[in-house]
């Protein structure tokens, strides 16, 4: 049978990103009209009847367009939240925007993970102390359990910080996934992948 588990981390305290949504969305709708008028005063002909060019128009045009642009491809983020699923062995990380966009991040399997644990303590710490690593925060609640997993891929020292629930921290370090002194515990001592 497979070793199968999924998790979704989501913000608990989600108000304030909610209202800075809803903020967002007025500003690209009166950005986005106020583009589309300018837009509009670009090109015209004066009371002489002459073609003229408004060249003032055309700046404020790019500029609310670009506002109204910027703002549309960012409000998705006041809604995100983390995908992880643990399959044999894998666990594969994926951030969703407003339940519309998923973005894949990795597939990391625990057999190419250096180290791991509590996102606390002398090892964490020392991974974070890593010269060209590359740290990724995928999670989205400060105050929540956090787990690192620091890996090499493709030649790249990854460190990968993540939300994870006790379930899937129990699952992850069972059976043999994890290899022999992988994971450190928080005062630093290493043990073997299975709790």
């Amino acid at each position: 049978m497979d070793d199968f588990l999924e998790q979704v981390a989501r913000r608990r305290h989600q108000g304030v990103f909610t209202l800075m949504y809803v903020l967002m969305w007025v500003v690209i709708v009166i950005s986005g009209f106020s583009a589309l008028m300018y837009l509009m005063n670009i090109m015209g002909v004066d009371a002489e009847g002459n073609f003229q060019f408004n060249f003032i128009a055309l700046i404020f045009a790019v500029v609310f367009g670009g506002i109204a642009f910027l703002l549309w491809r960012r409000a998705d983020y006041c809604k995100m939240e983390y995908d992880y699923s643990f399959t044999n062995g894998t666990l594969d990380v994926s951030r969703v925007l407003n339940n519309k966009r998923r973005r894949y991040l990795t597939a990391l399997d625990m057999k190419d993970v250096v180290r791991c644990g509590p996102a606390k303590g002398p090892a964490f710490v020392k991974t974070l102390n890593e010269p060209n690593i590359k740290k990724h925060n995928w999670f989205l609640n400060r105050d929540a359990k956090l787990y690192y997993f620091y890996f090499i891929k493709k030649n790249v020292k990854h460190m990968a910080v993540l939300e994870l629930s006790d379930e899937m921290v129990e699952m992850i370090r069972s059976k043999s996934y994890l290899q022999r002194g992988v994971w450190a515990d928080e005062d630093g001592k290493s043990s073997y992948g299975v709790s």
